[in-house]
């Protein structure tokens, strides 16, 4: 059975003292209308948390990417449409399949022509300071390159040129080396999913293992177009959907789904030293979802657990 939500009595919470962000996916449509009524909505909920930064998932420019860094679409599906104040932040990107379809090296490049651009490399790592004590590492994945179904659609999706290995490599001693107290790993494709696509099996056999094996607290993805909340049986992880930026589709939800929503919108995420708050947020700016996860214990439950069609 399905869990209704009373959207009158859920109202944003700003936790004290928090780290915000904003993780979204799957927006970049030249600014069509369902892309700016969520841009508008996260500028007021970024306005409300103090934001921080926001992850960008990957598919930030439909249908086929970018090809130079003068591409008319760095300012139609981005810079011109997140304009709020509270989003002048630093934006941290991933790329996407679609991304692929493009010239990945120009999106790499325009870092170097606007500042809040950031994507100093097809995969790298940030850290974030949380509280005394507590500094939050994302480690940005380009996952494309991994998933077979691109790499046999050369053509395509230009992934042939990428380093796997490599980039397997980097993940293994960058979560070696991590001395924070808050692991995330960011993502374009989901791992888990309730959504048409379901199970992205390369990327289960990539990242569950190290999720465990290095205490990662969250995986955070996109790709999907809805926004949906995974405990997989057994795990000590979230994994999170956020690719409803633009576009949305429906999600009935899976085995561990603690909630799902086909509605076009985003996640807001706040950090403190010992928990972190999450909370769905729609393109009219109803809040669909709260809960707060123990940096202890990923799969503390929920303050709220519904599931929305």
């Amino acid at each position: 059975a399905r869990a209704r939500v009373n959207r009158d009595t859920m109202h944003l919470v700003v936790p004290a003292g928090a780290v915000s962000f904003l993780a979204l996916g799957d927006f970049g449509k030249l600014g069509s209308l369902p892309q700016r009524r969520v841009a508008r909505q996260m500028g007021v909920a970024g306005d409300s948390l103090h934001l921080a930064f926001v992850l960008a998932l990957g598919d930030n420019f439909y249908p086929v990417g970018v090809r130079t860094i003068f591409d008319r679409q760095f300012n139609a599906s981005w810079d011109r449409v997140y304009t709020a104040p509270s989003l002048q932040v630093n934006w941290y990107v991933a790329l996407g399949n679609h991304d692929y379809m493009g010239v990945p090296q120009a999106e790499l490049d325009y870092s170097a022509t606007n500042s809040r651009w950031k994507m100093p490399a097809r995969y790298y790592s940030m850290k974030q300071h949380v509280a005394p004590g507590v500094d939050a590492e994302f480690i940005i994945l380009d996952t494309s390159p991994f998933i077979a179904e691109y790499r046999g659609e050369s053509q395509r999706y230009h992934v042939a040129d990428a380093d796997t290995v490599a980039q397997r490599t980097w993940l293994d001693s960058t979560l070696a080396a991590s001395t924070a107290q808050w692991k995330f790993i960011v993502g374009h494709q989901q791992v888990f999913s309730g959504g048409p696509r379901g199970t992205q099996p390369e990327l289960v056999a990539l990242l569950e293992s190290r999720m465990q094996r290095y205490g990662v607290n969250a995986y955070i993805g996109g790709h999907e177009h809805h926004l949906e909340h995974i405990v997989p049986r057994g795990s000590a992880a979230s994994f999170f959907i956020s690719g409803a930026g633009a576009e949305n589709r429906g999600a009935e939800g899976r085995e561990g789904t603690r909630f799902a929503s086909g509605s076009l919108g985003f996640f807001a995420m706040s950090l403190t030293a010992d928990s972190m708050l999450v909370q769905a947020v729609d393109a009219v700016g109803d809040l669909l979802y709260r809960a707060s996860i123990g940096r202890e214990d990923a799969s503390h439950a929920p303050a709220q657990r519904a599931r929305c069609a």
